[in-house]
């Protein structure tokens, strides 16, 4: 059974209140992201990078998934080797999960919101160990 890890937005801030979680390397895990914002700009989503939480990362894959457009959530189609897993976009209002299988290399992986403008302040990491 997957370990099941729940996110929400801080309030109606472009940011995660959990900015980092620990999950078991090499498993099925599953990320819900319960969007408890209020404001309709508030639309996010959960991005889990392959890489480590470094600036250069978020920005390359943040400003790509303005280009990436709505009908692709927000999404670069084309950096599976930075993209791990991803949830749909969510409303205000809405859930929304991703169940996937973690690095079996332990070490901090990170994870943004890429609706535009938004992953400058919303990353968090997860901790694979």
């Amino acid at each position: 059974m997957a370990k099941t890890v729940t996110l929400h937005p801080k309030g109606n801030q472009m940011k995660y209140k959990e900015t980092e979680f620990t999950v078991p390397a090499g498993k099925k895990v599953k990320v819900v992201f319960e969007n408890t914002a209020t404001s309709p700009s508030m639309q996010h989503n959960v991005v889990v990078l392959t890489r480590p939480p470094e600036q250069k990362v978020f920005r390359k894959v943040g400003e790509a998934g303005m280009s990436a457009g709505a009908s692709n959530d927000y999404v670069p189609q084309d950096m599976g080797d930075l993209i791990l897993a991803h949830t749909p976009m969510s409303k205000p209002g809405e859930t929304v999960s991703v169940t996937f299988t973690t690095p079996g290399e332990t070490g901090d992986y990170g994870y943004i919101c890429t609706y535009p403008g938004h992953w400058a302040t919303m990353q968090g990491t997860m901790h694979v160990r």
